[in-house]
């Protein structure tokens, strides 16, 4: 697994020298090489394939947050009006054998726990597996609109959230965040991967990081944001507020002299930094 991932970030460093200019980052072959890193960690050739479906229905009426820990899969989180949450558990294992297949499924465990306040799902690995041996976990949760706090912490996988209103800390070390149709104050990170919002508002501070991916932002309302920070190293950052926010911006772009944007009162302080790739600010 761990040659996979070096060889593949070898080819980040390749793939990107064939840019047309030193600062200039292809979002495409960005995304294509983080998108590529994931499938080489969660899916190998030549394997046998065994999958366990499992589902839980949680009481939520009273809590506000769900917490996640996860090794490797996609996860999936939405609203319904129910004061239910609803987990979907796929777990799928792959290995030389169907008969190793089917014991990795079979000895496989999580937790879907309520506690005080929260809904806690822990599907991380609690025995190691072979070198040519993986299990991964997808996750679908749909959580009642009083659920207001998104904590994840994701190894390899992509996260799509939608349609929730709260607090966001989220860790993802290879794979992309994708958030829409949300409002709150955001703490996104990833190693390897894009960030991606579609938001109606972002509130009070908020920070976006990734070390080689690009981050797209458009935000319709920024009018309760104290700050901003979005910070890549490799790629490129795309942020778009309306016309008439209250900002200032710092933009540090790699090879172009650090500049300020302000509109009207600068109520919401913005940081923008990519140290190689392009910046855009609307």
């Amino acid at each position: 697994m761990k040659k996979a991932v070096n060889l593949l970030l070898i080819l980040v460093v390749l793939s990107l020298s064939g840019c047309s200019s030193i600062n200039e980052v292809d979002e495409d072959k960005v995304k294509d090489i983080s998108d590529k890193i994931t499938e080489a960690i969660i899916h190998t050739t030549e394997k046998t394939r065994a999958e366990r479906q499992e589902s839980h229905t949680v009481d939520a009426e009273n809590l506000s947050s769900i917490n996640i820990k996860s090794s490797v899969g996609q996860i999936y989180i939405d609203t319904h009006k129910s004061q239910d949450a609803l987990v979907e558990l796929s777990i799928i294992a792959e290995s030389g054998s169907a008969e190793r297949s089917e014991q990795l499924i079979n000895d496989f465990v999580y937790t879907v726990e309520k506690g005080n306040k929260s809904i806690d799902i822990d599907t991380t690995y609690k025995d190691k597996t072979h070198e040519n041996e993986n299990i991964s976990t997808d996750l679908t949760v749909t959580v009642p609109e009083n659920i207001t706090n998104i904590i994840i912490s994701l190894n390899v996988g992509d996260i799509h959230i939608k349609n929730i209103n709260g607090k966001f800390e989220i860790n993802d070390n290879v794979g992309n965040i994708i958030v829409a149709n949300s409002q709150g104050n955001y703490n996104l990170s990833t190693n390897v991967g894009d960030i991606k919002l579609g938001i109606n508002a972002a509130d009070k501070k908020s920070k976006f990081v990734t070390n080689t991916g690009n981050i797209n932002l458009d935000i319709k309302d920024i009018k309760d944001a104290d700050s901003i920070k979005a910070v890549t190293n490799v790629g490129n950052v795309n942020i778009t507020v309306p016309d008439n926010s209250d900002y200032e911006a710092v933009i540090k772009e790699f090879m172009q002299k650090n500049r300020t944007e302000s509109n009207g009162n600068k109520n919401t302080k913005i940081e923008i930094t990519t140290d190689i790739g392009k910046i855009s600010f609307n």
